[in-house]
C-alpha cells in the first residue's frame, strides 16, 4: 500500500513540476533601451500595455504595468520582468521635473520627451505600437521631444 501511495505522489510531483516549468517558459523579461534623452534630470516613466484601455496615458489605465526609474544618462536600459508571451505596446515619458505628470502646452502637446514602441511618427494608435513578445523580448525606443 505504501508503494502505491509513493507512486501516486511521485506522479503528482512530476506533473506539477512540469507545469511550473511550462509556465515559466511562457514568461520572459522584455528588455527596453531608450535612446535620445536630452538630459539626466528627472525620471523615466515606462508603461507596458496589453490592451488599449487608457492608451497612451499610463495614469488612466488600470491594466498597464508601470516602472518609474531615475534618469542616469542619455540612454536608459531596463526590463519589464515576467512578461507573458503576446502582443504589447510600450510607452516612455521623460518626466524631467519629476512631478509624475506629462507637461503639456496650451493645445495639449507634450512639452516633455515621449516615446512609443515601433518608433512611429506622430500620435499612433494602439495597434501600430504593438510588438510581439516571445521567449525573449528586446526593443529600442527613441525618445522624441516636440519642443526644444
Amino acid at each position: 500500500m505504501s508503494r502505491s501511495i509513493a507512486s501516486v505522489l511521485t506522479l503528482i510531483l512530476a506533473a506539477t513540476s512540469g507545469a511550473g516549468a511550462s509556465q515559466a517558459q511562457d514568461k520572459a523579461p522584455l528588455a527596453v533601451t531608450v535612446t535620445g534623452l536630452h538630459s539626466s534630470s528627472g525620471q523615466l516613466i515606462a508603461c507596458l500595455w496589453k490592451d488599449r484601455k487608457g492608451f497612451p496615458s499610463c495614469q488612466k489605465s488600470p491594466s498597464a504595468r508601470r516602472l518609474v526609474l531615475p534618469v542616469d544618462g542619455t540612454t536608459m536600459h531596463f526590463a519589464f520582468p515576467d512578461v507573458p508571451r503576446g502582443s504589447y505596446a510600450v510607452t516612455v515619458h521623460h518626466d524631467e521635473n519629476g512631478d509624475g505628470r506629462m507637461q503639456r502646452n496650451f493645445i495639449g502637446m507634450p512639452k516633455e520627451g515621449v516615446g512609443i514602441s515601433n518608433n512611429p511618427g506622430g500620435m499612433p494608435g494602439f495597434a501600430k505600437s504593438l510588438i510581439d513578445v516571445g521567449t525573449e523580448g528586446r526593443i529600442t525606443i527613441r525618445m522624441r521631444y516636440l519642443f526644444d
